[in-house]
């Protein structure tokens, strides 16, 4: 149980979709009109329907229509009689005191806001499209638009698994099951540096490039945009290693490469300059060696060098063994 403002990262949930088709504008259509009918079905609402001959947008984003309030007398006899102005549904979307009537009447668990992005994907054996899906619950734009009470309570557990198996029953219906989640980032990204650890690296300009890049490796992994985030976690140890060497030995590896004293300083030679004096553990030393003999396969662009999420969790994981080691 919960009270108080919910985190976002841990009620937000994200899922990843692929549908093998020709990727071409038309196709992509009718994905969408499907899509959208699929999505008016289940009672939400979008402005993103794409039109005929038009360019369609990349991003679709869906909203729950809250329930009608209660009629007065008088609205009871104006709908018997076919005079009901108010019968669209959608149209309490653009009523502010009925809609946040009508958000008050949902329930905490289902979600209120899904949004979907599309990426084309044009691999050596298949094509299609990527589809990424988030969906906000209603428990989250209650707390955005409605400030609930300090001592309101809510399950993030309940709320969370709502929401997953209803993305996993609407994308059903389009026949697709998930390549990646349902997941929250809370989830994704249980561990994170420690507050003392940040705190420790941002005392150097090199250990706050090296936070930097952790954070834009999170980021990426968050979208599930692996290389991307393999590149900055691996950055991210290279420059924990500099800020090792210049705030614990007064050793500027930048300095003298720029001096031409050193070469170039590439990641096998840097895990070298640690390793055997004690500063990190076999165990790790030996993690970063493997992490070099196959960074070359891992950025490759060719089918020998595809690059799972695991592979990609498992240099994150290193990177903060190493950085713990180091501090």
């Amino acid at each position: 149980m919960g009270t108080g403002q919910p985190d976002s990262e841990e009620l937000i949930v994200k899922a990843q979709y692929f549908f093998p088709i020709d990727p071409t504008e038309d196709n992509l259509r009718k994905i969408q009109n499907r899509l959208t009918q699929i999505m008016m079905e289940e009672g939400f609402y979008t402005d993103d329907t794409p039109l005929p001959y038009m360019t369609i947008d990349r991003t679709m984003e869906f909203i729950r229509v809250p329930p009608a309030s209660k009629n007065s007398k008088l609205e009871n006899i104006k709908e018997f009689l076919g005079f009901d102005e108010n019968k669209e549904p959608r149209e309490r979307l653009t009523n502010t005191d009925e809609f946040l009537d009508g958000l008050g009447r949902l329930v905490d668990d289902y979600p209120f806001k899904i949004a979907f992005r599309f990426k084309t994907f044009q691999g050596e054996e298949t094509e299609g499209y990527d589809i990424f899906v988030e969906s906000t619950p209603v428990l989250l734009q209650k707390y955005r638009q409605l400030n609930p009470h300090s001592d309101y309570s809510y399950n993030i557990d309940n709320v969370v698994d709502q929401n997953k198996r209803e993305l996993k029953r609407i994308l059903g219906r389009l026949e697709l099951e998930p390549t990646h989640g349902p997941y929250t980032e809370a989830e994704s990204l249980d561990t994170r540096l420690s507050e003392d650890t940040v705190n420790q690296l941002n005392e150097h300009q090199y250990g706050r490039t090296a936070v930097q890049y952790v954070n834009e490796g999170d980021q990426c992994l968050q979208q599930n945009l692996l290389h991307a985030a393999l590149s900055c976690y691996i950055q991210s140890i290279e420059w924990s290693i500099l800020h090792y060497k210049i705030t614990e030995e007064d050793t500027d590896l930048i300095e003298s490469q720029q001096k031409g004293e050193t070469g170039y300083l590439q990641f096998i030679h840097l895990v070298q300059k640690i390793q055997g004096d004690g500063s990190i553990s076999q165990k790790t030393s030996s993690k970063l060696e493997n992490i070099n003999n196959a960074e070359r396969r891992w950025m490759a662009h060719h089918k020998s060098g595809k690059l799972e999420r695991q592979d990609v969790e498992n240099v994150r994981s290193t990177l903060f063994r190493l950085t713990d080691e180091l501090l």
